[in-house]
Protein backbone atom coordinates (compact mmCIF):
# COMPACT_ATOMS: atom_id res chain seq x y z
CA UNK A 1 0.00 0.00 0.00
CA UNK A 2 2.89 2.33 0.87
CA UNK A 3 4.24 1.73 -2.27
CA UNK A 4 1.11 2.83 -4.11
CA UNK A 5 1.16 6.06 -2.33
CA UNK A 6 4.44 6.42 -3.20
CA UNK A 7 4.04 5.87 -7.23
CA UNK A 8 0.40 8.33 -7.15
CA UNK A 9 2.65 10.66 -5.36
CA UNK A 10 5.20 10.80 -7.57
CA UNK A 11 2.74 10.73 -10.51
CA UNK A 12 1.38 13.77 -9.07
CA UNK A 13 4.91 16.09 -8.80
CA UNK A 14 5.89 14.71 -12.27
CA UNK A 15 2.79 16.21 -13.76
CA UNK A 16 3.24 19.32 -11.87
CA UNK A 17 6.53 19.91 -13.39
CA UNK A 18 5.18 19.13 -16.80
CA UNK A 19 2.34 21.50 -16.21
CA UNK A 20 5.42 24.04 -15.46
CA UNK A 21 7.50 23.42 -18.68
CA UNK A 22 4.85 23.04 -21.15
CA UNK A 23 3.52 26.78 -19.81
CA UNK A 24 6.60 27.84 -20.17
CA UNK A 25 7.34 26.39 -23.69
CA UNK A 26 4.05 28.56 -24.60
CA UNK A 27 5.09 31.56 -23.05
CA UNK A 28 8.27 31.50 -25.20
CA UNK A 29 6.74 29.93 -28.37
CA UNK A 30 7.24 33.25 -30.36
CA UNK A 31 10.68 33.47 -29.35
CA UNK A 32 11.28 30.33 -30.09
CA UNK A 33 9.54 30.29 -33.37
CA UNK A 34 9.78 34.09 -34.59
CA UNK A 35 8.40 32.73 -37.98
CA UNK A 36 4.99 32.27 -36.45
CA UNK A 37 4.93 36.02 -34.87
CA UNK A 38 5.49 37.54 -38.59
CA UNK A 39 2.56 35.36 -39.41
CA UNK A 40 0.31 35.94 -37.25
CA UNK A 41 1.66 40.06 -37.93
CA UNK A 42 0.72 39.43 -41.42
CA UNK A 43 -2.63 37.98 -40.81
CA UNK A 44 -3.26 41.06 -38.61
CA UNK A 45 -2.84 43.59 -40.97
CA UNK A 46 -5.02 41.50 -43.44
CA UNK A 47 -7.39 41.66 -41.06
CA UNK A 48 -7.70 44.47 -40.18
CA UNK A 49 -7.62 46.05 -43.58
CA UNK A 50 -10.96 43.10 -43.94
CA UNK A 51 -13.78 45.76 -43.01
CA UNK A 52 -14.42 48.51 -44.79
CA UNK A 53 -16.48 50.17 -42.00
CA UNK A 54 -14.16 49.81 -39.43
CA UNK A 55 -13.38 47.60 -35.93
CA UNK A 56 -14.87 48.75 -32.37
CA UNK A 57 -13.77 48.52 -28.92
CA UNK A 58 -16.18 49.13 -26.45
CA UNK A 59 -14.34 50.02 -23.25
CA UNK A 60 -16.11 50.90 -20.28
CA UNK A 61 -16.12 54.19 -18.48
CA UNK A 62 -15.64 55.46 -14.50
CA UNK A 63 -19.28 56.52 -14.39
CA UNK A 64 -22.39 55.93 -13.41
CA UNK A 65 -23.33 54.82 -16.69
CA UNK A 66 -24.58 51.68 -17.58
CA UNK A 67 -23.59 51.55 -21.25
CA UNK A 68 -20.26 51.02 -22.86
CA UNK A 69 -18.64 53.71 -25.16
CA UNK A 70 -17.93 53.00 -29.06
CA UNK A 71 -14.53 53.54 -30.72
CA UNK A 72 -14.43 52.97 -34.14
CA UNK A 73 -10.94 52.44 -35.86
CA UNK A 74 -10.62 52.07 -39.67
CA UNK A 75 -7.43 50.83 -40.49
CA UNK A 76 -5.78 51.58 -43.72
CA UNK A 77 -2.93 49.48 -44.39
CA UNK A 78 -0.99 50.53 -47.13
CA UNK A 79 -0.64 54.31 -45.28
CA UNK A 80 -0.72 52.82 -41.78
CA UNK A 81 -3.01 55.46 -41.10
CA UNK A 82 -6.01 55.12 -38.62
CA UNK A 83 -9.01 56.82 -38.70
CA UNK A 84 -11.16 56.90 -34.95
CA UNK A 85 -14.42 57.96 -34.25
CA UNK A 86 -15.82 58.30 -30.64
CA UNK A 87 -19.22 59.63 -28.88
CA UNK A 88 -16.85 62.18 -26.96
CA UNK A 89 -15.97 64.37 -29.34
CA UNK A 90 -15.28 65.60 -33.49
CA UNK A 91 -12.40 63.57 -34.95
CA UNK A 92 -9.56 66.39 -35.99
CA UNK A 93 -7.95 66.81 -39.15
CA UNK A 94 -4.91 65.87 -37.78
CA UNK A 95 -3.39 62.43 -38.86
CA UNK A 96 -3.13 58.89 -36.48
CA UNK A 97 -1.17 56.36 -37.41
CA UNK A 98 -0.67 52.65 -35.97
CA UNK A 99 2.09 49.89 -37.01
CA UNK A 100 2.21 46.41 -36.21
CA UNK A 101 5.46 45.30 -34.43
CA UNK A 102 7.17 42.20 -32.84
CA UNK A 103 6.94 42.74 -29.37
CA UNK A 104 8.19 40.32 -26.70
CA UNK A 105 6.47 37.54 -26.63
CA UNK A 106 3.40 38.66 -28.81
CA UNK A 107 2.67 40.88 -31.67
CA UNK A 108 1.87 44.29 -30.94
CA UNK A 109 -0.57 46.84 -32.16
CA UNK A 110 0.80 50.73 -31.69
CA UNK A 111 -1.15 53.72 -32.35
CA UNK A 112 1.38 56.92 -32.19
CA UNK A 113 0.80 59.93 -29.46
CA UNK A 114 -1.08 62.73 -29.64
CA UNK A 115 -4.28 60.42 -31.66
CA UNK A 116 -7.71 59.58 -30.36
CA UNK A 117 -6.12 56.63 -28.99
CA UNK A 118 -3.35 58.01 -26.74
CA UNK A 119 -5.83 60.81 -25.40
CA UNK A 120 -8.34 58.12 -24.09
CA UNK A 121 -5.41 56.33 -22.13
CA UNK A 122 -4.06 60.07 -21.04
CA UNK A 123 -7.63 61.38 -19.98
CA UNK A 124 -8.45 58.36 -17.56
CA UNK A 125 -10.48 56.02 -15.92
CA UNK A 126 -13.70 58.44 -16.04
CA UNK A 127 -13.68 58.34 -20.08
CA UNK A 128 -12.67 54.66 -20.85
CA UNK A 129 -10.75 51.28 -19.20
CA UNK A 130 -7.93 51.94 -21.64
CA UNK A 131 -4.50 51.87 -19.87
CA UNK A 132 -1.95 52.14 -22.76
CA UNK A 133 -1.74 53.14 -26.34
CA UNK A 134 0.06 50.08 -27.31
CA UNK A 135 -1.45 46.47 -27.52
CA UNK A 136 -0.43 43.04 -27.44
CA UNK A 137 -1.93 41.01 -29.90
CA UNK A 138 -3.75 38.20 -28.13
CA UNK A 139 -5.61 36.81 -30.88
CA UNK A 140 -6.43 37.17 -34.69
CA UNK A 141 -10.00 35.59 -36.47
CA UNK A 142 -12.32 36.63 -39.20
CA UNK A 143 -14.62 38.61 -37.36
CA UNK A 144 -12.43 39.41 -33.93
CA UNK A 145 -9.59 40.80 -33.02
CA UNK A 146 -8.68 40.17 -29.11
CA UNK A 147 -5.86 42.97 -28.12
CA UNK A 148 -4.99 43.98 -24.26
CA UNK A 149 -3.02 47.23 -22.86
CA UNK A 150 0.35 46.62 -22.43
CA UNK A 151 0.20 48.06 -19.35
CA UNK A 152 -2.78 48.10 -16.78
CA UNK A 153 -1.99 51.55 -15.69
CA UNK A 154 0.57 54.21 -14.12
CA UNK A 155 3.99 52.66 -15.01
CA UNK A 156 4.62 51.05 -11.65
CA UNK A 157 1.54 49.21 -11.84
CA UNK A 158 1.71 45.28 -13.49
CA UNK A 159 1.38 44.74 -17.06
CA UNK A 160 -1.54 43.34 -18.88
CA UNK A 161 -4.87 45.84 -19.24
CA UNK A 162 -8.08 44.81 -20.41
CA UNK A 163 -8.74 43.05 -23.14
CA UNK A 164 -10.42 43.64 -26.43
CA UNK A 165 -12.53 41.47 -28.39
CA UNK A 166 -12.89 44.25 -31.42
CA UNK A 167 -15.48 43.30 -34.35
CA UNK A 168 -16.34 44.59 -37.53
CA UNK A 169 -18.50 47.61 -37.50
CA UNK A 170 -22.69 47.49 -38.09
CA UNK A 171 -23.32 48.37 -40.96
CA UNK A 172 -26.21 50.24 -39.81
CA UNK A 173 -24.04 52.00 -37.46
CA UNK A 174 -24.27 55.17 -39.82
CA UNK A 175 -23.94 57.62 -36.82
CA UNK A 176 -20.17 56.34 -37.65
CA UNK A 177 -20.51 57.53 -41.02
CA UNK A 178 -18.72 60.68 -42.64
CA UNK A 179 -22.37 62.30 -43.25
CA UNK A 180 -23.50 64.86 -39.91
CA UNK A 181 -27.27 64.15 -39.34
CA UNK A 182 -27.84 65.43 -36.00
CA UNK A 183 -26.40 68.70 -35.71
CA UNK A 184 -27.38 71.37 -33.47
CA UNK A 185 -24.46 73.97 -34.61
CA UNK A 186 -26.63 74.01 -37.98
CA UNK A 187 -29.35 76.57 -38.28
CA UNK A 188 -31.51 74.35 -40.43
CA UNK A 189 -30.90 71.48 -38.02
CA UNK A 190 -32.24 73.92 -35.88
CA UNK A 191 -35.37 74.65 -37.28
CA UNK A 192 -38.39 73.46 -35.27
CA UNK A 193 -36.08 71.71 -32.44
CA UNK A 194 -34.55 75.13 -31.21
CA UNK A 195 -36.64 76.55 -27.82
CA UNK A 196 -39.60 73.94 -28.93
CA UNK A 197 -41.01 71.93 -26.16
CA UNK A 198 -39.74 67.75 -26.58
CA UNK A 199 -40.94 64.42 -25.58
CA UNK A 200 -37.68 62.44 -24.48
CA UNK A 201 -38.17 58.53 -23.70
CA UNK A 202 -35.92 56.39 -23.05
CA UNK A 203 -36.19 52.37 -22.31
CA UNK A 204 -33.68 50.14 -21.17
CA UNK A 205 -34.05 46.88 -22.92
CA UNK A 206 -32.28 44.93 -21.12
CA UNK A 207 -34.21 45.90 -17.96
CA UNK A 208 -37.64 44.32 -19.03
CA UNK A 209 -38.69 47.27 -20.82
CA UNK A 210 -38.15 49.89 -18.41
CA UNK A 211 -38.99 53.07 -19.76
CA UNK A 212 -38.22 57.08 -18.58
CA UNK A 213 -39.66 60.10 -19.83
CA UNK A 214 -39.51 63.77 -19.31
CA UNK A 215 -39.89 67.02 -21.20
CA UNK A 216 -36.65 68.48 -22.84
CA UNK A 217 -36.44 71.58 -25.09
CA UNK A 218 -33.28 72.17 -26.66
CA UNK A 219 -30.87 75.67 -27.42
CA UNK A 220 -27.89 77.29 -28.17
CA UNK A 221 -25.37 78.22 -25.71
CA UNK A 222 -24.44 81.82 -25.30
CA UNK A 223 -21.13 82.54 -26.55
CA UNK A 224 -19.48 83.37 -23.46
CA UNK A 225 -20.58 80.09 -21.73
CA UNK A 226 -19.69 78.33 -25.34
CA UNK A 227 -15.85 80.01 -25.15
CA UNK A 228 -15.51 79.01 -21.32
CA UNK A 229 -17.02 75.36 -21.41
CA UNK A 230 -15.18 75.10 -25.22
CA UNK A 231 -11.83 75.91 -22.88
CA UNK A 232 -11.66 72.88 -20.00
CA UNK A 233 -12.48 70.41 -22.97
CA UNK A 234 -11.15 67.40 -21.00
CA UNK A 235 -10.04 65.96 -24.20
CA UNK A 236 -7.77 69.07 -25.22
CA UNK A 237 -4.13 69.86 -25.27
CA UNK A 238 -5.04 72.82 -22.65
CA UNK A 239 -6.16 70.14 -20.34
CA UNK A 240 -4.11 67.51 -20.85
CA UNK A 241 -0.37 67.72 -22.66
CA UNK A 242 0.01 64.62 -25.33
CA UNK A 243 -3.78 64.48 -25.69
CA UNK A 244 -5.05 65.40 -29.54
CA UNK A 245 -7.42 63.67 -31.98
CA UNK A 246 -10.50 65.98 -31.36
CA UNK A 247 -11.77 69.07 -32.36
CA UNK A 248 -13.07 72.36 -30.65
CA UNK A 249 -16.13 70.78 -29.57
CA UNK A 250 -19.90 72.81 -29.83
CA UNK A 251 -22.34 72.59 -27.31
CA UNK A 252 -25.71 73.17 -26.51
CA UNK A 253 -28.32 73.08 -24.10
CA UNK A 254 -31.39 70.34 -22.85
CA UNK A 255 -33.78 70.78 -20.31
CA UNK A 256 -34.10 67.70 -17.78
CA UNK A 257 -35.36 67.30 -14.58
CA UNK A 258 -33.67 65.87 -11.71
CA UNK A 259 -35.04 65.64 -8.03
CA UNK A 260 -37.76 67.95 -8.23
CA UNK A 261 -35.98 71.18 -10.34
CA UNK A 262 -35.34 71.53 -13.84
CA UNK A 263 -32.03 72.15 -14.99
CA UNK A 264 -30.24 72.81 -18.32
CA UNK A 265 -27.25 70.37 -19.28
CA UNK A 266 -25.17 71.14 -22.04
CA UNK A 267 -23.82 68.42 -23.74
CA UNK A 268 -21.37 68.05 -27.03
CA UNK A 269 -22.56 67.18 -30.06
CA UNK A 270 -20.43 64.40 -31.71
CA UNK A 271 -20.71 62.57 -34.77
CA UNK A 272 -24.37 62.38 -34.21
CA UNK A 273 -24.18 61.86 -31.11
CA UNK A 274 -25.44 63.64 -27.60
CA UNK A 275 -22.25 63.27 -25.36
CA UNK A 276 -23.40 64.13 -21.54
CA UNK A 277 -19.40 63.74 -20.71
CA UNK A 278 -18.83 65.61 -17.15
CA UNK A 279 -16.10 68.60 -17.34
CA UNK A 280 -13.90 69.41 -14.35
CA UNK A 281 -13.31 73.57 -14.38
CA UNK A 282 -16.60 74.25 -15.56
CA UNK A 283 -18.67 74.01 -12.06
CA UNK A 284 -22.56 73.33 -13.40
CA UNK A 285 -21.47 71.55 -16.62
CA UNK A 286 -19.87 69.27 -14.09
CA UNK A 287 -22.56 68.95 -11.59
CA UNK A 288 -25.39 69.08 -14.13
CA UNK A 289 -23.97 66.53 -16.25
CA UNK A 290 -23.32 64.15 -12.96
CA UNK A 291 -27.15 64.82 -11.98
CA UNK A 292 -28.03 63.31 -15.53
CA UNK A 293 -25.83 60.34 -16.11
CA UNK A 294 -27.14 59.63 -12.40
CA UNK A 295 -30.71 59.88 -13.26
CA UNK A 296 -30.69 58.05 -16.53
CA UNK A 297 -27.42 55.75 -16.13
CA UNK A 298 -26.15 56.69 -19.36
CA UNK A 299 -23.33 59.03 -21.07
CA UNK A 300 -24.62 59.18 -24.25
CA UNK A 301 -27.13 58.74 -27.07
CA UNK A 302 -26.08 58.30 -30.81
CA UNK A 303 -28.38 59.29 -32.88
CA UNK A 304 -30.05 57.01 -35.36
CA UNK A 305 -32.38 58.76 -37.63
CA UNK A 306 -34.04 62.22 -37.68
CA UNK A 307 -37.51 62.15 -39.34
CA UNK A 308 -39.41 65.65 -40.44
CA UNK A 309 -43.07 65.75 -41.45
CA UNK A 310 -43.47 69.09 -41.53
CA UNK A 311 -43.19 70.91 -38.63
CA UNK A 312 -42.86 67.45 -36.63
CA UNK A 313 -39.29 66.24 -35.78
CA UNK A 314 -38.83 62.49 -34.51
CA UNK A 315 -35.29 61.62 -33.45
CA UNK A 316 -34.24 58.09 -32.50
CA UNK A 317 -31.24 57.28 -30.30
CA UNK A 318 -29.65 54.55 -28.90
CA UNK A 319 -26.66 53.18 -26.62
CA UNK A 320 -24.60 49.83 -26.59
CA UNK A 321 -23.35 47.14 -23.76
CA UNK A 322 -20.36 45.61 -24.26
CA UNK A 323 -20.81 43.68 -27.53
CA UNK A 324 -22.48 46.29 -28.97
CA UNK A 325 -26.08 45.35 -28.55
CA UNK A 326 -28.79 48.07 -28.10
CA UNK A 327 -28.93 48.00 -24.60
CA UNK A 328 -30.98 51.73 -24.24
CA UNK A 329 -33.49 53.31 -26.95
CA UNK A 330 -34.78 56.89 -26.82
CA UNK A 331 -36.93 58.73 -28.90
CA UNK A 332 -37.68 62.56 -29.15
CA UNK A 333 -40.58 64.13 -30.41
CA UNK A 334 -41.05 67.93 -30.76
CA UNK A 335 -44.91 67.10 -30.35
CA UNK A 336 -45.80 69.16 -33.53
Amino acid sequence: MKEIIKFLVLGLIATVFYSCEKDNITNTYFEEHPGRMDKIAEELKSTLASAPEGWVMMVKTGLNSQVYTPVVLKFDTLKNRVFVKTVYGETADTESYFRIANGTGAPQLIFTTGSIMSTLYRVGAQASDITDHIYNVVSVSADTVAIRGYRSGAVYKPEGGVVYKMFKRPKDWKWADDEIYFDMSSAKFRTNVEGVRAKMEIEYVKNSGEKKSFETEFNTVPDMYMVNMQSVFPFSTRQNIGTGGFKTPYYFFMEFPYAGDIYDVSPVVANNTISFYPQYGCTTNLTYMNYFINAYNLHYLVCKDVVRTGNNVKMDFEAYDKQGNVIVKATYNNLR
